[in-house]
C-alpha cells in the first residue's frame, strides 16, 4: 500500500541537525526515520525546543503541539514510541522491535548509557564530543574503562597532561590490565615524561613480553626525543613482527620524512599491501614533502576514492583543500573545504582552512568573518569541557 508524506510539498531550505549524527533532514517523515534508526544518537534531539520549532516552521503547527504535550512525560522510553507513531510511518512489528531494544537499553545502568554514546563519537573520529560524555559517565561511577576512553580521547585532543592523570588512575584500579598499561605509557610519552613511560613499559613487559605494541613505544618513545635512529629499528622490529598493521610502517614512513629520506619512505610503502584511503593518505604525506604536490593531490583523491564506499571523511576533504592551495589552484580548494564543511560543519580544521582559503582569494571580510567563526568554535568547545 502506498504510503503518503505529511506534506505534498517540497522543502529544500528547512533542516533539522542532529547533534550526534550530524545527520540533516528536510521532512517529518526523514527525522521520524533517523530517531527509529539512531534512536540512541536521537536522545537529546527528541522532542526539544529547537526540533518542535523546526516541525513548525515546517508548517505542522498540530504535530509541533502534539510534540509540546510529549515533553511532559518523563519517561524516555514512552516519549520515543509516541513521538514515532504520531502520524502512521511505522508498522506495529516495527514499533515492537524497538521497543524491546529500549526496554533492555533503559536497564543498563547510566553510566553505560552515557559511555556507549560517548564510544559512538570515539569511533567517528569526533573526541570533542565523546570527552563531555565519558566525563559524565565518570561522574556515576569510577571504573577502569571510562578511565581508559577519557585518557585515549584526551590524547586526540593533545590534552596529554589530562590523559596522563586519568590514565594513571586507570592503572591504578587494574594494574594487570596491559591494553591501558599501553595507553598510560602512550600519554605519558607525548607528556614527555619519559622515565614513568619507561616503568609503564617494563610493567607491560611482565604481563606480555612478546607483545609488538611494547616494541611501537619504545620507538615512539626514542622518536619524540628526536633519537630516530633507535626509532627506526623499533619501529622495523615491530613491523617484522606483525606485517598485517599498516600504522607500524606508517610510523617508519612518518621518520623517513622527518630525516629527508623520501625514496626510502615510497619504497617501504610498497609493502603495504592494504591499499586503502589512509595508504593513499600517507602516500599524500611523502609527495608533499617532496613538494610534488600535483602528486600528493592525485594520491589524495585516489583516498577519498575508496573512502566514499565507507563513507566521507571530512578531514581528507580538508587536507585536499589544503593541497589545492599550497597547489595555488584557490577554486578546487574552495570546493573542497565545502564540502568538508557539509560533512563536518563544527570542524575546527576545516574552518581553519576554510579562512585561510578566503585570505588567499582576497575575501577579507569573508576571511574576518570565518576566523571569529573558529574563535567562537575553540570557546565553545571550552566551555562544553568544563
Amino acid at each position: 500500500m502506498l504510503q503518503f508524506c505529511v506534506s505534498q510539498q517540497v522543502n529544500s531550505e528547512k533542516y533539522f541537525a542532529f547533534k550526534m549524527t550530524g545527520v540533516r533532514v528536510y521532512s517529518f517523515e526523514e527525522a521520524l526515520y533517523h530517531t527509529y534508526h539512531y534512536w540512541q544518537e536521537s536522545a537529546d534531539d527528541l522532542l526539544s525546543d529547537e526540533m518542535i520549532t523546526w516541525v513548525g516552521e515546517l508548517g505542522y503547527s498540530y504535530l509541533a503541539a502534539r510534540m509540546k504535550e510529549l515533553t511532559h512525560i518523563e519517561a524516555f522510553m514512552e516519549r520515543m514510541l509516541l513521538f514515532l507513531q504520531l502520524i502512521d510511518y511505522f508498522s506495529k512489528m516495527e514499533i515492537s522491535e524497538l521497543k524491546i531494544s529500549l526496554q533492555a537499553w533503559e536497564e543498563q545502568r547510566e553510566w553505560e548509557k552515557l559511555k556507549e554514546r560517548a564510544d559512538f563519537f570515539a569511533q567517528r573520529g569526533e573526541p570533542i564530543k565523546a570527552l563531555p560524555l565519558y566525563k559524565r559517565a565518570l561522574g556515576y561511577e569510577e571504573n577502569p574503562a571510562i578511565l581508559n576512553n577519557i585518557g585515549v580521547v584526551c590524547m586526540q585532543l593533545r590534552n596529554h597532561t589530562e590523559a596522563v592523570l586519568h590514565l594513571s588512575r586507570a592503572v591504578e584500579l587494574d594494574k594487570n590490565n596491559l591494553s591501558i598499561l599501553l595507553a598510560y605509557a602512550e600519554a605519558t610519552i607525548l607528556n614527555k615524561q619519559y622515565v614513568h613511560a619507561n616503568k609503564a613499559l617494563e610493567l607491560a613487559e611482565l604481563l606480555n613480553p612478546n607483545c609488538a605494541d611494547i616494541l611501537f613505544m619504545r620507538g615512539l618513545m626514542a622518536f619524540e626525543q628526536n633519537n630516530y635512529v633507535e626509532a627506526l629499528s623499533y619501529f622495523e622490529q615491530v613491523w617484522q613482527l606483525d606485517k598485517n598493521i599498516p600504522m607500524y610502517v606508517y610510523k617508519i614512513v612518518e621518520v623517513y620524512i622527518t630525516t629527508r629520506q623520501y625514496n626510502k619512505a615510497l619504497t617501504i610503502l610498497e609493502q603495504v599491501k592494504k591499499r586503502d584511503g589512509d595508504y593513499y593518505s600517507t602516500l599524500s604525506d611523502v609527495y608533499v614533502a617532496m613538494d610534488d604536490i600535483p602528486a600528493a593531490i592525485k594520491a589524495l583523491n585516489r583516498a577519498l576514492e575508496i573512502s566514499e564506499s565507507s563513507g566521507s571523511d571530512s578531514k581528507l576533504w580538508v587536507k585536499l583543500a589544503r593541497y589545492y592551495r599550497l597547489n595555488y589552484d584557490l577554486e578546487r580548494a574552495e570546493t573542497a573545504i565545502t564540502t568538508a564543511l557539509h560533512h563536518a560543519p563544527d570542524s575546527s580544521s576545516a574552518r581553519l582552512e576554510n579562512a585561510r582559503i578566503k585570505k588567499g582569494r582576497g575575501r577579507t571580510r569573508d576571511y574576518q568573518t570565518a576566523v571569529l567563526e573558529v574563535l567562537k568554535g575553540f570557546k565553545d568547545r571550552y566551555r562544553s569541557l568544563i
